[in-house]
């Protein structure tokens, strides 16, 4: 007697064919900023004066583009990033993680064509238990910083 097994035949598939559509729509390359792994033992760095220089880890393929337009002044814009699993699970490696959700946990924002993002929230897509994208929704780091009047 034998199993059809043919659905759940675990490959490469889904992560390679999300790296040629990433690729395909644009393929920019995108850095994540994490904090260094050596922390500033002088005096100002042990206050907080001297502020924090971070590591930009090179993500790519990914794909940025607006999901939705600010329509008032008040109103923000806000930005879906794609990211591929593959280039998220080579930082995981080379830094030592756990899993790329630490990776992300350790992030300070996402830097993209010179602006820096914030990380709103963050989503995966699978198949068959495989992660094979990385669905980020940022908002422009500068925005949370001005003062509300």
């Amino acid at each position: 007697m034998s199993a059809d097994l043919s659905v759940r035949n675990p490959n490469n598939s889904p992560l390679l064919m999300a790296d040629a559509l990433l690729r395909a729509s644009g393929g920019m390359v995108v850095s994540l900023l994490v904090a260094p792994l050596t922390t500033d033992s002088t005096d100002a760095g042990q206050v907080g004066v001297n502020a924090p220089n971070f590591q930009q880890l090179p993500l790519s393929p990914a794909t940025f583009r607006k999901i939705r337009v600010a329509m008032q002044d008040d109103q923000l814009s806000q930005y879906e990033l794609l990211i591929s699993a593959s280039a998220v699970q080579q930082q995981v490696s080379a830094l030592q993680l756990a899993s790329a959700d630490a990776l992300f946990d350790t992030a300070a924002g996402v830097e993209i064509n010179g602006t820096q993002f914030v990380i709103e929230s963050r989503s995966v897509s699978e198949a068959l238990g495989q992660v094979y994208l990385y669905r980020l929704f940022v908002r422009e780091a500068h925005a949370w910083l001005q003062p509300v009047l």
